[in-house]
């Protein structure tokens, strides 16, 4: 479980949340996310990418593509994961989008 401290100094539980990106991919190869639809149905235009992202070091089969973007005047990193094929395992290589999420907390319900 992943915490983050907030502006206001409040500590929050957050999960990776998968994604639906719609992205543009360059004849250089670039990759630039363009829109980033949630589960619920709600897509939002990303406005500016501030940072594009690189692959780092492989780490348990997968690799990470951090992504800075504006979302209207909201600021966010997005992920890409590539994860490797596994032949014993019979999976291809994957690709995929998330983002951090904050957890959802039941009104009266403290967080564990």
């Amino acid at each position: 479980m992943d915490y983050v401290t907030t502006t206001s100094g409040e500590g929050r539980r957050i999960h990776r949340e998968y994604v639906d990106v719609v992205a543009r991919f360059g004849r250089d190869g670039a990759i630039e996310p363009v829109c980033v639809a949630w589960r619920d149905g709600r897509s939002f235009p990303i406005d500016e990418v501030l940072e594009a992202g690189r692959f780092g070091a492989e780490a348990g089969g997968r690799q990470m593509a951090r992504y800075r973007v504006r979302l209207g005047r909201h600021e966010t990193d997005l992920y890409l994961e590539r994860r490797g094929a596994q032949p014993a395992l019979g999976t291809d290589e994957s690709l995929r989008w998330w983002v951090y999420a904050y957890d959802q907390v039941k009104p009266g319900h403290a967080p564990a």
